[in-house]
């Protein structure tokens, strides 16, 4: 069964500042990254130094700083890593299977954004890193086009093809993106922030999924049964 991919411009990264003699050992390419996220994760950015990301990487401060002239540098490396890794979460619900019905891809979408909006990786980033995010515009927008506005996009994209199959009535996907969504996360995002209950939060997704494409489907049927 063909499964095309929604065409979504893929966006603009931005120059990631790294030093010239970059590692030969991807390994430790991979290390360093891990470490830094790790680290800006518990501490936050500005309280890391690069000699500490050393340390946990196991790595030399000369092969650091080799990767990296410095630890925005660094940080900017670690945070488009983890925007790709949004889009890999996502990537399989952005397919759509022409064969199924609407509400069996939303589901398949819904059910995995949700997942990974509730996974320790996305919650760590939104309550320790999103003030530093912010202080680097170019990244904010890296982060922003290849996690919730790819999101969104893709999102608006299977809504669309299924108003132009006559499965439902719809005006404005990228509004009808953005309502879809809201019922699936609801006030889950705070409960994860303020509370910190990932597992009644996850237990729920799979529910609070199936009521929002319900909700969804019934304001958008128009005359159909």
């Amino acid at each position: 069964m063909p499964s095309p991919t929604p065409s979504i411009p893929p966006a603009d990264k931005g120059p990631v500042r790294r030093s010239a003699g970059r590692p030969r050992d991807p390994a430790k390419l991979e290390a360093i990254l891990d470490a830094g996220w790790a680290l800006f994760l518990e501490r936050g950015v500005e309280a890391v130094p690069m000699e500490a990301i050393a340390a946990r990487a196991r790595v030399s401060k000369g092969t650091l700083y080799a990767s990296f002239v410095d630890k925005t540098a660094l940080f900017e490396a670690a945070m488009l890593r983890e925007t790709e890794r949004i889009e890999v979460a996502q990537r399989f619900a952005a397919t759509e299977v022409f064969d199924a019905p609407l509400s069996d891809t939303l589901r398949a979408f819904g059910i995995g954004i949700m997942n990974f909006l509730a996974s320790d990786q996305a919650i760590g980033f939104y309550g320790a890193l999103s003030a530093d995010v912010r202080r680097h515009p170019d990244l904010s927008h890296a982060f922003w086009e290849l996690g919730p506005g790819r999101t969104r996009a893709n999102l608006a994209t299977i809504l669309a093809k299924a108003g132009e199959r006559g499965e439902i009535e719809i005006d404005d996907p990228g509004h009808a993106a953005e309502a879809l969504f809201g019922l699936w996360q609801g006030f889950s995002n705070l409960q994860l922030a303020l509370e910190g209950g990932t597992d009644d939060a996850r237990a729920a997704i799979a529910d609070r999924v199936e009521r929002g494409i319900a909700i969804f489907m019934r304001a958008h049927r128009g005359g159909r049964p």
